[in-house]
């Protein structure tokens, strides 16, 4: 009892505190605090699917507007905490897949997967989403093969399909094309309007990187391997009539590769 009355007090102090700090943008929903596990299963009565429930929660009712960083840390950190209380739920892992990978959160995404992969066995598509991951983001293709054909062990009904990405993946390097079909299956496979919402703008995203990198492949063989110096000179190359704007405001930028890439995955923004 004594525990629980200071842990209740400490909650109590904690948001009396943060009273004193401003929002950073009052149009928007943001995240800035994520309680101790203990905290929060017994804001929860010890419920721990309630607990799990309040977290994900918090994660669908970020405003999709949102782009800066530190509210996708903390709703990757809410995420893995929901799957520390149930593994084993779809609404989390299912976000998760679709919101943090993609906002620089690829380790909590894929933590928040792998355990849900390895509880649901009879789902096949955490274990897919979690391939998938591991040969976009992460670029292990062994691991990405692994899963794929546990995937598929999932599905019988697709296990030829599966099989077969297994296999490509084992030889695949990153593949934003590939990307781009994991995105539009998940958008047709989704009933939620924002969620498809937000779907479809990563899918235009997608699209205009792969637009921008035939461009730049056709620049470089008319210019003898020169690179541009700036996203204008891209215009007449490759069918690229105009510059294809970010729905979500990262933007693209090239790597110290040489190679196009969203602006989510690196700090210098291609200049336009």
């Amino acid at each position: 009892m004594l525990v629980a009355m200071l842990c209740w007090g400490a909650f109590a102090y904690s948001g009396l505190r943060l009273y004193d700090y401003e929002r950073l943008d009052q149009r928007m929903e943001v995240l800035r605090v994520r309680l101790p596990l203990l905290v929060q299963l017994l804001n929860a009565g010890g419920d721990t699917y309630l607990a799990a429930n309040l977290n994900v929660l918090r994660g669908v009712t970020v405003d999709v507007r949102v782009t800066e960083q530190e509210t996708y840390r903390i709703q990757g950190q809410l995420q893995v905490d929901a799957a520390s209380f149930n593994p084993r739920h779809e609404d989390n892992y299912y976000l998760a897949a679709a919101i943090l990978p993609w906002n620089g959160q690829v380790e909590a995404g894929q933590e928040v997967l792998l355990q849900a992969a390895q509880t649901r066995t009879w789902d096949m598509w955490p274990a897919f989403y979690y391939a998938f991951n591991a040969m976009y983001f992460e670029r292990d293709m062994p691991k990405a093969g692994h899963w794929a054909e546990i995937a598929a062990q999932r599905h019988p009904g697709n296990a030829a399909a599966l099989r077969s990405m297994a296999a490509a993946w084992y030889e695949r390097q990153n593949d934003s094309a590939v990307a781009l079909d994991v995105l539009r299956a998940m958008h047709a496979h989704s009933s939620d309007a924002e969620f498809r919402k937000l779907l479809q703008a990563r899918i235009t995203r997608l699209e205009g990187l792969l637009v921008l990198r035939k461009a730049l492949a056709d620049y470089r063989q008319q210019h003898d391997g020169q690179m541009p110096t700036d996203g204008q000179a891209l215009i007449g190359y490759g069918g690229l009539e105009t510059l294809p704007e970010d729905p979500l405001g990262a933007g693209y930028v090239l790597d110290s590769q040489g190679q196009l890439q969203i602006a989510d995955h690196i700090d210098s923004r291609m200049q336009e």
